[in-house]
């Protein structure tokens, strides 16, 4: 195994801060502040903005240097995705589109899944979406020996690529991807009986409702499973924008959890927001 760098956690971690930031309203201040707007503004007003910014900045920051830092593999993943030729692979036709390297989860994701799937003793994973496959190997670190994450992915490039990532740990032989579109390979798992302890959805958007239907209306879930739906928060559009599902995917999504009787659920503002989702009966208390 190759020895990289001990900066290579720092980096990973730095990508996380550098990258356009999720909230809107922090986006629309920053914007602001850099607007021609602000030429005029009274300099004790500009320095009252600058300092609402700084504290939006630093929230977020002290949460990442708080939190678990992520493996080396994890930090190499991360790197490695960021400096990746994505606009030359597109252009060659070896990807559907461009895949942006913000696609990749960041640190705070990482160790929250990781907390579920060693909280509720996971053993089968199933994750739509791999990308560089940095959340699929963050799942199986918290794994037992005999745990697996069958992980979905419909860009046959990133076969080889994820493939030498996960060689790099010794998590990595837990993970088990399958090419192709998500709904065959549900359709092939529901042929197997398979069930899943956790669900990680982290795909295409317009494609949760119809996810999320076939994990639930064909078993896929275990007994006391949980369903958890990544950019639940899709960079403010289901709060800010049009409610129709051609417009806003995710918030049809979100309001199609949120009127089902059957299902409890909760939105975590973390980064893009994760939605988790649970059955009311598994959910619900006894009384004494």
């Amino acid at each position: 195994m190759a020895v990289y760098d001990p900066a290579v956690r720092e980096f990973s971690i730095n990508v996380e801060r550098n990258m356009l930031v999720y909230d809107p309203a922090i986006r629309e201040l920053a914007a602001l502040l850099e607007s021609p707007e602000m030429k005029d503004v009274k300099p004790e007003i500009r320095e009252k903005l600058e300092n609402i910014l700084d504290m939006c900045n630093k929230r977020n920051n002290y949460a990442e240097e708080i939190t678990t830092e992520h493996s080396d593999v994890l930090a190499q993943i991360t790197q490695e995705t960021m400096n990746h030729p994505w606009e030359e692979v597109f252009k060659a036709g070896k990807t559907p589109w461009i895949m942006a390297t913000r696609m990749i989860s960041g640190p705070i994701t990482s160790q929250f899944l990781n907390f579920i799937v060693s909280i509720t003793k996971a053993k089968q994973i199933l994750e739509i979406g791999m990308f560089t496959g940095y959340t699929a190997l963050s799942m199986a670190e918290a794994l037992p020996a005999d745990g697996v994450v069958i992980t979905c992915e419909i860009s046959d490039y990133l076969k080889d690529l994820t493939s030498e990532f996960f060689s790099r740990s010794p998590h990595g032989k837990k993970i088990k991807p399958y090419f192709g579109p998500a709904r065959e390979t549900l359709e092939t798992l529901t042929k197997e009986g398979r069930v899943f302890d956790v669900v990680f959805v982290d795909a295409d958007k317009a494609g949760y409702r119809g996810y999320v239907e076939t994990i639930l209306d064909n078993g896929l879930l275990a007994p006391n499973g949980i369903i958890l739906a990544d950019n639940a928060l899709s960079d403010g559009r289901p709060y800010l924008i049009p409610k129709s599902r051609e417009q806003n995917p995710i918030n049809d999504f979100n309001e199609y959890i949120a009127n089902r009787p059957d299902l409890r659920q909760v939105l975590l503002p973390f980064r893009d927001g994760i939605l988790a989702i649970r059955r009311t009966l598994e959910a619900e208390g006894q009384a004494g």
